[in-house]
């Protein structure tokens, strides 16, 4: 083989890598297709439980409470956490018996926060192909007590988040 010859196919091979192959970022690489099976979530219907839930909340005028967070930000499993807000302000996480490190460092928000997180997250996930998200929320107070947002690629499982709020107690 020549050494032109060579030299133009190391290029066209260079080429053909992009930088998110190449370990150097870029773009993320979008999957090909959805897993089988798949089902896209109806956006309109989450939105509509999103506000639903917040209206119940914001009714319920709840301005002090604690909860416990239990999360996942693949491949990061955090140490469950309680949050403790007082006055509309989340103030203070601690780690939870039975756990070890230190408290999740994302748990820090107020039910409020969570509800912008959430309509952030419908916001994103709407716009990429195969996304999953599920939703749910306490029935009478209308805080969020889980979410999960993935992808439902036919690819490898990586990247996704969850969270569960359980033990809501309000102080007043």
């Amino acid at each position: 083989m020549s050494r032109r010859f060579a030299a133009a196919l190391l290029a066209l091979a260079t080429l053909s890598v992009t930088p998110a192959h190449a370990g150097g970022g870029g773009a993320p690489v979008l999957p090909r297709a959805c897993r089988d099976g798949y089902v896209r979530p109806d956006f309109a219907a989450l939105t509509r439980q999103l506000q639903a839930a917040q209206a119940r909340w914001t009714a319920a005028a709840v301005r002090d409470y604690t909860y416990d967070v239990h999360q996942i930000a693949a491949p990061v499993l955090f140490p469950d956490t309680r949050v403790t807000v007082r006055a509309g302000r989340a103030v203070a996480t601690a780690i939870l018996p039975g756990q070890e490190g230190a408290p999740n460092p994302l748990a820090l928000k107020t039910i409020e926060a969570r509800f912008d997180d959430l309509a952030r997250t419908l916001a994103a996930r709407r716009m990429t192909p195969c996304p999953e998200v599920r939703i749910s929320f306490d029935p009478r107070l209308g805080y969020p007590t889980h979410l999960y947002s993935g992808m439902g690629d036919a690819g490898i499982m990586d990247g996704f988040g969850e969270w569960t709020l359980t033990k809501f107690k309000s102080s007043r």
